[in-house]
């Protein structure tokens, strides 16, 4: 008996008045015998029940599975719908099907009128297409059908934040069957873990090590399918050199699952080996849930994924390797303790274990956002709109709208265009769906052709790795090659887009590949900066392999590019084709625009004009222009100098103690209303007291020759100058007769220096602002070199006075050094020049 049964009758009897959601891990029956046991519901009869599963592989096997419990082949009572294929008839009432899938079936019909349950089964995996179908499930039950049920289910799971969706849903929560599983930390180092070699080398290795100790079959996580390909090639090689060796009879068979494979493969990785002997299953995390593997009695665990990350700055999906979640590591080791006690390696330390995080990031918030905002506009709602967990960010909405409004799907309202209808209805990749239809426009030979480059575009390249690194990124070399190799798995996609159109193979149009890969990726239109780099019209960077033969054209239309963990800069250009300026122009006309353009050059320090035809980011060409005018020229040294700062500009000694002086007055006499001259201040006005006398300068140099003390005096009265003199004035008075000039620092402090013989006979400390500020006195010897500085001169002259005089008299002995300095007579001159009575 399955643990999930202990909650069905409670489950079936929610299900007749409302929503539920189900929380149970691995092996407990949810996927497999919960969704048989609705079948026989009253509420449910002549009616479908939809099972959504994430995952194409996942779908099918569990299709298979019940359809062996009812004894019916898949596509009676049970069948799947994933793309590309499907298995159903007028008989099925339980339909498996994946995520983009379900949501094709809403759009088409909204009230899904045969259905009455919809299953969303390992919903914590998060996918942007499950947290799409059931937003718009959600819409379908308030305004169409209150009768439609929903039934949300996962192993580990956010309850709390699936609730706020659906908070008339009740929880029903089930134990597992499983058995105990040891786990293992055998921690490598975390430097190497991101490698792909590292990581199939690690993982190998542990396997060898621990293979003699266990007697039935293990499941290996990694991280892709390189990875797997790599350690299948190890541990083969190994177990075969050993079997020789050692004249061993048992060698276990290498399994290797992921999504890509064939049919045929992924199920002899799922089924016991006919011959009896030990599996290796080396997966990627779609073996994490709903997959059953019989067998297996230990999990050895690299600890990391391939998640793909939506880079916003390059436009490019990158696969990355990443740690797994809390979440996801319970979820692989309990693979190992399905039938009997097993064992989990994981290839991590304890520490590392409680430091990951709680649960995957979901795809939303970090993906391309433009094929569900086309979505989003069909359905006839904005993606806010939506009732959804996690909204993505608005840099995410900007970029994938502006994406659309390139291909022409929206108009400049952001009204969907009846080409963005069109690309919807054909039910694939936006940018694809958009060259197709295009070419058709052109002819039944462009067409032809983009079939082929749709089935290009969405799997491998068909030219061998070994070889394709030397045969560069050209498109129509692999075009050529495709032609040559009718037998190729790549013509069962060409095929079915040309049957798709009604349309017969073609002689291809070979001088326009390159206008129909910008048809699909405008954003890709790529210059050629210098050497292996170019510049995309997005306006990120690519490279070329330096041994392309591309890299003798200056421009190309890029079909796709590759980033790695590695490559922190431009991504690596893997399609392409040469395109012309001529064709550019002809055919992305409305991506290019031409400008007047006024700019400052770092470089040159100076403002520079000229006419410029851009294509998105790319400067076509540029031209200088005429004498821009004194509005233009204003308003471009306006721009450089808020950028800048006030403190950038090149003031003489003068205007700094003008602004100083007004800032201090300012501070202490907020009633004089003197103007605003701190730098946000002086920003503010900068039009009034600057900008003016800057019309017929172009250039730093020339801003160097502005009188900027006379300018920035000008913004004072004539009585707010007198006040300003007489609170803080430039000079004051010294008992030798002369002005000594106060120098206004930016903290507030003011500076006498002078030379000490001149403030003989003063007997009180100077100050200025009526008293409310000392001026601090630096006390100069006659060489003008700093002897002293103090705020109390009295004080200086009956204290320390006397060191100075001591050491002084030696040094200066033609000086005058008195013993009463307070009394004595101040001079400018030497003992011999002054004439004592």
């Amino acid at each position: 008996m399955l643990p999930v049964q202990h909650i069905l009758s409670d489950l079936h009897a929610q299900l007749a008045v409302g929503d539920s959601i189900v929380v149970a891990p691995p092996g407990a029956g949810k996927s497999t015998c919960l969704p048989l046991s609705l079948l026989n519901l009253d509420i449910f009869a002549n009616k479908k029940i939809i099972l959504l599963q994430p995952r194409r592989i996942a779908a099918r096997n569990i299709a298979t599975y019940l359809a062996q419990q009812v004894n019916e082949p898949v596509g009676q009572t049970i069948g799947y719908r994933i793309r590309g294929e499907h298995k159903v008839s007028a008989n099925t009432r339980l339909e498996i099907v994946t995520e983009g899938v379900l949501t094709r079936m809403l759009q088409n019909e909204p009230e899904l009128p045969d259905v009455a349950l919809v299953i969303f089964d390992e919903f914590h995996e998060r996918s942007i297409h499950a947290d799409f179908s059931l937003a718009l499930c959600i819409e379908v039950q308030q305004a169409l059908r209150d009768d439609l049920r929903l039934l949300v289910m996962s192993a580990t799971l956010d309850v709390a934040a699936i609730s706020q969706l659906l908070p008339e849903a009740k929880v029903f929560e089930s134990l597992g069957r499983s058995y105990p599983v040891d786990i293992v930390y055998r921690p490598t180092h975390s430097s190497a873990a991101f490698a792909n070699t590292s990581i199939a080398e690690s993982v190998s290795r542990l396997i060898i090590d621990i293979f003699a100790k266990h007697q039935k079959d293990g499941l290996v996580f990694l991280p892709g399918a390189a990875e797997i390909n790599k350690a299948a090639q190890w541990l083969e090689q190994y177990f075969l050199t050993q079997a020789t060796e050692t004249h061993a009879t048992e060698k276990p068979v290498i399994h290797r699952l992921y999504s890509d494979q064939a049919k045929n493969l992924q199920d002899a990785a799922l089924l016991p080996d006919p011959d009896g002997k030990r599996k290796i299953v080396l997966a990627t995390n779609i073996a994490e849930t709903s997959l059953t593997i019989d067998g297996i009695e230990w999990v050895v665990d690299s600890g990391i994924e391939k998640t793909a990350i939506y880079h916003l700055n390059r436009g490019v999906t990158h696969l990355q390797n990443r740690k797994i979640s809390q979440a996801s590591a319970v979820q692989r080791a309990g693979r190992a303790g399905r039938l009997a006690p097993g064992t989990c390696y994981r290839l991590w330390s304890k520490e590392q274990q409680d430091r990951l995080a709680p649960q995957s990031t979901a795809e939303i918030l970090q993906s391309d956002m433009s094929s569900f905002i086309l979505e989003s506009a069909v359905w006839g709602a904005e993606v806010k709109e939506l009732n959804l967990i996690d909204y993505p960010s608005d840099a995410q909405l900007a970029q994938g709208q502006h994406f659309l409004n390139q291909l022409d799907l929206f108009d400049s309202k952001q009204n969907l265009t009846s080409l963005g209808r069109q690309v919807h209805a054909l039910g694939c990749n936006a940018s694809i769906a958009v060259m197709l239809l295009k070419s058709e426009a052109i002819g039944v030979n462009h067409l032809s052709l983009a079939c082929a480059l749709a089935a290009l575009f969405e799997n491998k390249d068909p030219i061998p790795r070994n070889i394709s690194q030397t045969v560069g990124a050209e498109i129509s070399v692999r075009l050529h090659y495709l032609l040559k190799q009718k037998n190729h798995a790549i013509w069962q996609s060409i095929r079915q887009w040309h049957r798709k159109f009604a349309i017969q193979l073609t002689d291809w149009p070979f001088t326009d590949v390159a206008i129909l890969v910008g048809f699909a990726y405008p954003q890709w239109l790529a210059k050629q900066r210098s050497g292996e780099s170019y510049q995309l019209a997005n306006g990120a960077g690519a490279t070329l392999r330096r041994e392309d033969a591309l890299l003798e054209q200056k421009w190309l239309a890029i079909g796709l590019m590759q980033t790695s963990d590695k490559q922190q800069g431009n991504a690596q250009i893997r399609f392409a084709e040469s395109i012309s300026l001529a064709q550019i122009e002809q055919h992305f006309s409305s991506l290019m625009s031409e400008t007047q353009v006024l700019e400052w050059d770092d470089t040159q320090q100076k403002i520079t004009a000229h006419k410029r035809k851009v294509l998105g980011k790319i400067v076509v060409y540029r031209q200088p222009m005429a004498k821009p005018s004194a509005e233009q020229i204003e308003n471009m040294w306006q721009q450089v100098i808020t950028k800048k700062g006030i403190s950038a500009l090149p003031f003489d000694e003068d205007t700094w103690q003008l602004i100083y002086r007004v800032r201090l007055a300012t501070k202490l006499n907020p009633e004089l209303k003197l103007a605003d001259f701190s730098e946000q201040g002086l920003l503010n006005s900068i039009e009034q007291w600057l900008l003016p006398y800057l019309s017929t300068k172009t250039s730093w140099q020339q801003l160097t020759q502005c009188q900027f003390s006379q300018q920035l005096k000008s913004q004072l009265d004539y009585q707010q100058q007198q006040t300003l003199d007489k609170f803080l004035p430039e000079k004051i008075s010294l008992p030798s007769g002369r002005s000594g000039r106060l120098i206004y620092t930016e903290h507030d402090k003011i500076v006498l220096s002078v030379r000490i013989q001149e403030m003989y006979g003063m007997l009180e400390h100077p100050v200025v602002c009526q008293g409310r500020i000392a001026i601090t006195i630096e006390l100069l010897s006659p060489a003008q070199r700093p002897i002293q500085t103090t705020q109390d001169l009295p004080g200086f002259w009956l204290g320390s006075y006397k060191q100075v005089q001591k050491e002084m008299k030696g040094r200066y002995p033609r000086h005058f050094w008195p013993d009463s300095p307070a009394t004595s007579p101040a001079t400018t001159t030497t003992k011999k020049r002054m004439n004592f009575k």
